[in-house]
């Protein structure tokens, strides 16, 4: 798996654990509109980004990991 495809799955696996796109930004720290270019793959996620997802993964609660394992699942809808 390329870089790419693995920084973009760890944010989407982010975003689950966050519950929403505002959530995710807010954690973050970057606006919401950085965010949706980073899921539609119109920009590229930094490293930096890549890192704060990974942290936000490995700090999540059980609730939120099983919250997201759900939200996984389900069909995506159009970011």
């Amino acid at each position: 798996m390329e870089r790419g495809e693995t920084y973009r799955r760890t944010l989407e696996y982010a975003l689950a654990i966050a519950g929403d796109e505002l959530a995710l930004s807010l954690r973050m720290k970057v606006s919401p509109g950085i965010l949706k270019n980073w899921l539609r793959g119109i920009s590229e996620i930094s490293d930096r980004a890549f890192l704060d997802c990974v942290d936000i993964i490995i700090q999540a609660t059980p609730a939120e990991i099983a919250r997201s394992r759900e939200s996984m699942l389900k069909p995506s809808s159009p970011v």
